[in-house]
C-alpha cells in the first residue's frame, strides 16, 4: 500500500493512496484526522485483539466503521454503502496507523 501523507494549505494532515488502499487513506484522514489519541486507541485495540485480551473491537467514526478481529480488519465506508468493504491484515493496519501517528507528530510530509 503506497500511502502518501502530506499537509494541505491549512496545515491539516491528509492521506492519499491509489487503488485498494484509498479507503485506508480516507479512514486515516477522515476518522483519525490529527488526533494521536484516536490513533493510539486503534493501535491498542489491534494489540488487544492480537494478544487475545479482547475478542474483537469495532469503532464507527466520521465516515468509516473499522472492525478488528483475530482474522484481520475490515473497513466499511459509511458514506457510500455501495463501496465494497476493505479487508486488511492486522499487521498492515497497525503499520498504516503507526505511520500516521509518526506523520502527525512529525509535522513533515513524506511518502510511505
Amino acid at each position: 500500500m503506497d500511502l502518501e501523507f502530506y499537509r494541505d494549505a491549512a496545515g491539516d494532515p491528509r492521506a492519499h493512496c491509489k487503488g485498494p488502499g484509498a479507503m485506508m487513506a480516507g479512514f486515516l484522514e477522515s476518522d483519525l484526522q490529527g488526533s494521536v489519541e484516536s490513533a493510539q486507541e486503534v493501535l491498542c485495540a489491534i494489540d488487544g485483539v492480537k494478544s487475545g485480551k479482547i475478542p474483537e473491537w469495532e469503532r464507527t467514526g466520521n465516515a468509516y466503521t473499522l472492525a478488528v478481529t483475530p482474522e484481520g480488519a475490515i473497513l466499511w465506508n459509511e458514506m457510500d454503502v455501495e463501496i465494497e468493504p476493505y479487508k486488511i491484515s492486522l499487521a498492515d493496519l497497525r503499520q498504516a496507523v503507526a505511520d500516521w501517528v509518526s506523520f502527525v507528530e512529525d509535522d513533515r510530509g513524506y511518502w510511505y
